[in-house]
């Protein structure tokens, strides 16, 4: 029905109604050819039947007078009794044909004749019938038929030639009705045919003078269009129409039936070939909008695999459903191509330029608020650790597991900085050791390293330094702007190592937790604790400078729960974090951080140190609970779901342990499961 609706109101609605109107005629002529033939069918019937009738009157009159001389001769009159039967019963029953014709041609003087025949008829007929009653039939009644036959037979034969010659008559009429009526049905369909072979040319001409200026303009289009333009059908094949700009854009020739995604395949990542797959496949779906899948495109914006090593290429694919019509919907797919290159160039060329300044501005800003004493001893200490890390990098022994161990080393030298960073709130180093552990995340997933893997080790040391550099440059400047507000005034004093000093550590550790806290949607209260007591070991400020970070960034992560969660655990929505620095009646120092959040499942440790590979299941099933929340303190081993700026690495208790080895401390660690943890650092009396 949708076609038939446009062909009705379409541009061959002219010729549909001609060749409908022809089909009309057509059937008209032959259905009214049908009836006057069975007309004319009739006609030669009933004229043959009148003859019949001539005959018949002959053969009865004839039959009489053969049985009129045998009777006077006294021989046998049944033959002429038969005869004289057989000829007036035929005459009956062509005369009943005769008036059923000419009932049924409605014409009055056929129906006047058939009427006088049957009164002509009906006599002598009565007679023949007398002349059969009996086998020896009376000379009067012989003498009677013989009498009427001679006197009705000449007007039976008169009437019977009548009747044939109006019968003829009415049959001509009817031929010549059919022969016009036939000549007039080829004039129609003569006139019809020419009309529609001319509406059809004239159509044809149209059509091919509207093909050959669309031709013309989508050429123009093609060769004008700077975009790469193809189609390709609901399989992915390529057709034949494609603008000129796409040789120039695409690097590879795409030949008419080849398939798109396997050209595709050679120049992009399985990962972007399936999801362009996907992307089509949804593209081709009636009842999905192609707006709301804009920005789903995988091939938006897509770097092509470049195997001589150049610069970089990027294409820019976008799709637009093809449809047919309502009947056959979406056919396929018009794929534009840009080349985006030079854009994406520019993006990131502009995106570094901002990113350069905000790393300045935010720079400066973080230097700004900080003591420079602390900012300074930071710098130096993160430099004399990266300086160290090249060190041992130059000297590494050229085997793999000496590899391993130099970037395990580096990473926990990397954390440790991040760590102090953060408490500093200086982001941009924070932000580049960052980046610098996912590099080092990579290396230390692949176990079996080569020389080669460390280059990119000494290039992220280099970024750091540099980053350093910068921090260092920004303190000079400064310091060159105070300088004279410095010589006029009294001269300060180096950084505190007593009270002070445990203070301004202690505000910076709790900034650090609230941020945690405050990233990761958690409510948290922090409770310190500080004693008044002297002078601090160096020792002890390092770990508190290095250290601390690590265990509450741990106790913040890992430790206190979302409020959700405490709810359920019957908690108090707001977790708890209590630091105390403590100094023992023999002089010793006792630093302690403890949480009231879920604390360390043993269970699930064991499970996450199988899965993540760092044991065999049968080794960890060895393992007494001691041991394994000892592992807690190796380099690698989280228990975070995914690794982030927090948390992941399996670095921040590894660098706490290393410190508490180097400085001297004794490292205990209390846990109960849904209730709390507690890490205790003790250093014994000098």
């Amino acid at each position: 029905m949708p076609v038939l609706h446009s062909f009705l109101r379409g541009k061959y609605r002219v010729l549909v109604f001609a060749v409908a109107a022809f089909f009309l005629v057509s059937v008209g002529v032959y259905t009214l050819n049908f009836v006057l033939l069975q007309n004319v069918e009739r006609d030669a019937k009933s004229i043959n039947e009148g003859g019949k009738l001539r005959g018949y009157s002959q053969q009865l009159a004839k039959a009489v007078l053969t049985l009129s001389h045998e009777s006077a001769a006294g021989e046998p009159v049944q033959t002429s009794q038969a005869q004289i039967s057989e000829a007036y019963q035929a005459f009956d029953l062509a005369l009943a044909r005769v008036q059923t014709f000419a009932a049924a041609s409605q014409d009055g003087p056929a129906l006047e004749l058939a009427d006088k025949l049957d009164r002509q008829w009906q006599p002598l007929r009565d007679a023949a019938i007398t002349l059969l009653i009996s086998a020896t039939p009376q000379r009067a009644e012989i003498d009677a038929a013989v009498t009427l036959s001679n006197t009705r037979n000449v007007r039976l034969l008169q009437l019977a030639d009548d009747l044939t010659y109006e019968q003829e008559r009415l049959a001509g009429d009817r031929a010549r009705s059919m022969r016009v009526l036939q000549s007039g049905a080829i004039a129609v369909a003569l006139l019809m045919f020419v009309f529609i072979v001319v509406h059809v040319a004239r159509r044809l001409s149209q059509s091919d003078r509207e093909a050959e200026q669309a031709r013309r303009e989508t050429t123009d289009i093609l060769r004008t269009v700077r975009e790469g333009l193809f189609l390709i059908d609901r399989n992915g094949t390529i057709g034949t129409q494609r603008s000129e700009h796409l040789a120039r854009v695409f690097p590879h020739p795409l030949a008419p039936g080849d398939n798109f995604l396997v050209t595709l395949a050679s120049l992009v990542t399985p990962d972007t070939l399936d999801s362009a797959r996907q992307y089509l496949g949804l593209l081709l779906n009636e009842r999905v909008k192609p707006a709301l899948l804009a920005d789903l495109n995988p091939l938006q914006r897509v770097q092509l695999a470049q195997p001589d090593g150049s610069r970089p290429k990027y294409l820019s694919f976008g799709f637009q459903p093809v449809r047919g019509g309502a009947a056959t919907g979406i056919t396929g797919m018009l794929v534009a191509v840009a080349d985006v290159s030079q854009e994406v160039r520019l993006e990131r060329e502009l995106a570094d330029a901002e990113e350069r300044a905000r790393s300045e501005v935010a720079l400066l800003l973080d230097v700004l608020d900080k003591d420079p004493a602390d900012v300074r001893r930071f710098l130096d200490d993160a430099r004399a650790k990266l300086d160290g890390l090249n060190a041992a990098l130059r000297d590494v022994a050229p085997e793999a597991r000496a590899y391993l161990t130099t970037v395990t080393k580096v990473c926990r030298e990397v954390h440790s900085i991040k760590g102090e960073a953060a408490a500093l709130a200086i982001g941009a180093v924070a932000a580049q050791a960052h980046r610098f552990e996912d590099e080092l995340g990579a290396l230390r997933q692949r176990r079996t390293l080569t020389g080669d893997d460390l280059i990119p080790v000494a290039t992220g040391i280099g970024r750091m330094l540099q980053e350093l550099a910068k921090i260092d440059a920004v303190i000079s400047r400064l310091a060159a702007f105070a300088q004279p507000a410095a010589d006029a005034g009294p001269r300060g004093s180096e950084t505190p190592r007593g009270e002070d000093g445990v203070l301004q550590s202690m505000q910076r550790i709790q900034r650090l937790a609230l941020a945690v806290a405050a990233d990761l949607d958690k409510k948290l209260r922090v409770e310190t604790s500080l004693p008044h007591f002297g002078a601090i070991p160096e020792p002890v400020h390092r770990l508190l400078r290095e250290g601390l970070p690590q265990l509450v960034r741990n106790a913040v992560v890992h430790g206190i729960e979302a409020a959700a969660e405490r709810r359920r655990a019957g908690k108090h929505e707001e977790g708890r974090l209590r630091i105390e620095l403590t100094r023992s009646a023999d002089g010793g120092i006792e630093l302690t951080v403890a949480d009231d959040g879920r604390g360390i499942d043993v269970h699930a440790l064991r499970r996450r140190l199988t899965e993540d590979g760092q044991r065999a299941a049968e080794q960890v099933a060895a393992m007494s609970d001691r041991d394994v929340i000892a592992t807690l303190f190796e380099p690698g081993v989280s228990t975070a779901a995914a690794v982030s700026e927090h948390a992941g690495r399996g670095m921040g208790l590894d660098v706490v342990g290393a410190l508490a080895r180097e400085t001297g401390a004794r490292l205990k660690l209390v846990s109960t499961p849904r209730a709390y943890t507690r890490f205790t650092l003790l250093w014994s009396p000098a």
